[in-house]
């Protein structure tokens, strides 16, 4: 009989055996097969006359503990421990950049324009295309007529009311005085000529900078901040045409009426104030009013109402356009658009002033007469 001597010590088995995933020379040492011994069942006698070999053993070599973990190590590339993780890239990449300094930029290199002269540069751009666009005739008109209406008779009560308190305060500054001195058939005179030539274009261009040009910074910086000029674009409309050019053509046309109705007003409130609180008669004031002017002064006056118109709708659409940043991006437009063109207002009153209006003295020794 066949009987195992050192039987395995085997685990209890298991319905379900989990795979050994670890590579072969890390797996724990198979366990070697039992020996087995052989019984005779002859009798001693035969037995004697006919012995059985005893059974091939293998030899076995005694290692020391030091060995045998040396051995073990070198079979079992797998460290016992888990290594450890590597640095970050952020100081990888500092320690680089401390071995090897970047070279220094080259001078220029990360300077850029300010912002106000790019956008001085892009008004200047714009107004040439504007300009072109209105020589070709190429003028959206529909919108045309709807920006016409908008800043004709959306701003004329505006213009008009300011109007008539301007040319009350102003009659109330010098009247008194030109009647105590006798020249009080010069006051329709200095009335006229004061309100052709500046009251009355640079009054109406104010107002028209506070809500026109506010209204067109702010719409055209919404558009241009949601990205619907860039869906103009997508569609084949070209926003200049759509929505710049219609804007400056309504300013320059509209201005100068709402000039010459800011100045007949402004006329018609001063000499109802003269005759009523100091005496001096309409009749008076209209006829001084009318030896004064001459058709130049308001000529001049409308001419310097359509650059006023121009200055507005350009810088206004130029810096809307020019928008980015979210909603604090719109407001600081609106806010820098009206502010600038005000400046550019007043700039250009001076220079048309000193270009078109050197005869004051004439036309007041006219009215004297």
């Amino acid at each position: 009989h066949l009987r195992p001597s050192d039987p395995p010590n085997r685990p209890p088995p298991t319905h379900r055996h989990r795979p050994d995933l670890r590579p072969p020379s890390c797996r724990p040492p198979v366990p070697a097969p039992p020996s087995y011994s052989v019984q005779s069942p002859l009798p001693p006698t035969l037995s004697s006359a006919y012995p059985v070999p005893a059974p091939a053993t293998a030899r076995t070599t005694s290692l020391t503990s030091s060995s045998a973990s040396t051995i073990r190590a070198a079979a079992c590339p797998c460290p016992a421990s888990p290594s450890p993780r590597p640095p970050p890239a952020a100081i990888i990449l500092r320690l680089a950049s401390a071995a090897s300094p970047e070279p220094p930029p080259p001078p220029f290199s990360r300077w850029s324009p300010p912002r106000a002269i790019w956008r001085g540069l892009s008004a200047l751009l714009l107004a040439g295309q504007v300009f072109h666009r209105v020589l070709t005739g190429r003028v959206h008109r529909r919108n045309l007529l709807a920006q016409l209406r908008r800043v004709g008779p959306g701003s004329a009560g505006v213009s008009l009311l300011t109007a008539a308190f301007v040319g009350m305060a102003f009659t109330i500054q010098f009247v008194r005085e030109f009647t105590r001195l006798g020249l009080h058939r010069s006051v329709g005179g200095v009335l006229a000529l004061a309100l052709s030539r500046e009251l009355s274009p640079v009054v109406t261009a104010v107002v028209a900078a506070g809500r026109v040009g506010s209204a067109f910074a702010a719409e055209l910086g919404t558009m241009q901040v949601s990205e619907q000029t860039d869906t103009l674009r997508v569609l084949g409309a070209q926003p200049v045409d759509y929505l710049v050019v219609p804007r400056v053509v309504a300013c320059v046309l509209a201005l100068p009426v709402l000039t010459l109705m800011s100045f007949a007003l402004g006329l018609a409130s001063s000499a109802f104030l003269a005759d009523s609180i100091f005496g001096v008669s309409t009749s008076i004031i209209l006829e001084s009013a009318r030896r004064a002017l001459r058709p130049w002064d308001l000529i001049s006056s409308l001419l310097k109402s359509q650059v006023f118109g121009a200055i507005i709708a350009v810088v206004s659409c130029a810096w809307g356009v020019t928008t980015h940043g979210g909603a604090k991006g719109v407001g600081e437009s609106t806010t820098s658009a009206v502010v600038v063109s005000l400046v550019g207002i007043f700039v250009a009153d001076f220079a048309l002033s000193c270009l078109f209006f050197q005869g004051a003295g004439d036309s007041l020794k006219y009215a004297m007469g």
